[in-house]
């Protein structure tokens, strides 16, 4: 892992050295999380001055992923301390996040990544269907004005919503520019 500490607006030689090797120390503590990882990955810290503010900023680039944290404060240690806690924290849950998707089984294929699942229906033997295909739709809690206005949005002739006021699915359906409402 290569690491990359930038100094700007500050003139001290001594302190630059000393905020540097401070940096250098904390900056160990986000190698053990990206030990794991295969890509070659460069973390660069950037530290700079401005009037009564201390901003420490890190960059976190690996192949498959970037991380980017900004802390101000008022002492540069503290901002960096801060900075590097919040990239510790988008790391875990960066890696959370693929460890269940893992366990979720994402080698299943996928089909239709749209947002909505067709699948044919499977009738009986008696009575054959075609044509006629089963849209899975996420139902989403929402007015019946909000609904209206996301119909008209999305150019569609019907929506299926929860109905955020009774609590019960209804259906917008949109004819021939007049919108009616299908409600149990």
């Amino acid at each position: 892992m290569q690491v990359t500490v930038t100094i700007r607006h500050i003139d001290n030689q001594a302190r630059q050295e000393n905020l540097r090797n401070y940096t250098l120390k904390k900056i160990k503590r986000v190698e053990r999380y990206m030990k794991s990882r295969k890509n070659p990955s460069e973390v660069r810290v950037v530290l700079f001055e401005e009037k009564f503010r201390n901003i420490c900023e890190i960059l976190v680039i690996s192949g498959t992923f970037k991380i980017t944290s900004s802390v101000e404060s008022d002492d540069m240690h503290g901002a960096i301390d801060r900075a590097i806690d919040g990239t510790i924290k988008r790391l875990k849950k960066l890696s959370e996040m693929r460890i269940k998707t893992r366990r979720r089984g994402s080698a299943k294929p996928r089909e239709n990544t749209s947002g909505t699942n067709r699948k044919p229906l499977r009738p009986s033997n008696e009575e054959k269907l075609e044509g006629i295909s089963l849209e899975k739709v996420p139902l989403k809690p929402m007015s019946v004005e909000e609904a209206i206005l996301q119909l008209r949005v999305s150019g569609e002739d019907i929506l299926t919503f929860r109905n955020s006021e009774t609590g019960e699915i209804n259906t917008l359906h949109n004819r021939r520019g007049k919108v009616v409402l299908i409600a149990p």
